[in-house]
């Protein structure tokens, strides 16, 4: 009977250290996981301000052309990220999402001059494509 009992402690000693061991290994990782995001998020924001005033900086100067290839070859970077939705669309469509291809879409298609980079050519369309059925 006391092998018993000590059998009996040592398995709830066992499942009481699994499980701080578990909450704390949880604490860590989900620390680790909101300090990467909050970071990718800064830096994210960081490119957007410093392209914005590179823009800004061009129509001031008066270069409205080149403000407008760099404004499209940014879309074109947005629509290519996009196809990641595209190829994985969930089981309730974003309504931002496809509405944004939308107006590129319709963009486009009112000024078909543009040229997108051989690189992410193939995205785009499939992107812009999306919406055909949508």
């Amino acid at each position: 009977m006391k092998q018993y009992y000590k059998i009996l402690t040592l398995i709830v000693v066992a499942i009481f250290v699994f499980i701080v061991g578990a909450g704390f290994g949880y604490m860590k990782a989900t620390d680790r996981f909101n300090k990467y995001i909050t970071s990718s998020l800064y830096d994210s924001a960081a490119t957007e301000v410093k392209g914005k005033v590179g823009l800004l900086e061009l129509l001031k100067d008066g270069n409205s052309d080149k403000a407008q290839k760099r404004l499209e070859a940014l879309v074109d970077v947005d629509l290519g990220t996009l196809t990641l939705y595209v190829n994985n669309p969930p089981l309730k469509q974003n309504k931002d999402v496809v509405e944004a291809i939308k107006i590129a879409k319709k963009y486009r298609e009112k000024h078909p001059d543009h040229r997108v980079s051989p690189a992410i050519e193939n995205s785009v369309k499939k992107t812009l494509d999306f919406v055909d059925g949508n």
